[in-house]
């Protein structure tokens, strides 16, 4: 956690740095947050932590135990399935929404950019985790980007990173690769959209979500959790 920020935007700033910290474990499930010492830490006053970490409870980051405190929550195969379920409503919308509005010079840029996945980034070694993040951040926000409808992007944004906190979990704790699979079905959905198949693209989300999470659930059972 880094030790000092900026002045400016404070609130934002503790709130990045907390929910960053979530993400990536580094406050695992169960913590308690110490406000006193994350104060002394980032060298401000308690008030834009606890206004920060008011806004991450809202987000289900985390909860209130009377008397005792702020603690993350814990993760939950029930929560998964939530978080998917809700995502597998919302996103063929948006794929929907977007279809027609998508450039034509942005699809081809997104088909350049897969292909170079299997060219650059042999599918079968390195970090299968920030490539699978990385199509994620390319196909999926960019059918966001062009929805046309911010509280729906929104919505979506945060559903995708709580689900990204599982992901990184069990990347932390189990040794495997999906990418092959995920480049498959993002490429998918972004045939479906070269072609201009709204009800195409939106079919193939819903697939690619459905077996996203069969994996997510197999994978994060297997953690224990």
């Amino acid at each position: 956690m880094r030790s000092k920020i900026n002045r400016m935007n404070i609130t934002e700033e503790i709130y990045q740095i907390v929910k960053r910290d979530i993400l990536s474990h580094e406050l695992p499930s169960g913590e308690k947050i110490n406000i006193d010492q994350l104060a002394r830490t980032l060298e401000v006053s308690n008030i834009p932590i606890r206004e920060a970490l008011s806004r991450l409870q809202s987000e289900g980051y985390l909860h209130m135990v009377p008397f005792k405190g702020m603690f993350v929550n814990q993760m939950s195969l029930r929560e998964l399935n939530e978080l998917f379920e809700i995502r597998l409503h919302l996103e063929p919308l948006v794929v929907e929404k977007a279809a027609l509005k998508i450039p034509d010079e942005k699809l081809a840029s997104l088909s350049e950019y897969l292909n170079s996945l299997r060219s650059d980034k042999p599918l079968g070694a390195g970090n299968g985790l920030e490539t699978i993040v990385e199509m994620n951040d390319s196909i999926h926000g960019t059918i966001l980007e062009y929805c046309d409808n911010i509280i729906l992007q929104s919505l979506v944004r945060g559903y995708i990173e709580q689900i990204q906190r599982y992901l990184t979990y069990i990347n932390l704790n189990l040794d495997l690769d999906n990418r092959e699979v995920e480049w498959l079905e993002h490429h998918s959905i972004l045939q479906q959209l070269m072609q201009r198949d709204a009800k195409g693209a939106s079919e193939a989300m819903s697939m690619h979500i459905r077996n996203s999470q069969k994996r997510t659930n197999i994978h994060f059972m297997k953690t224990g959790g």
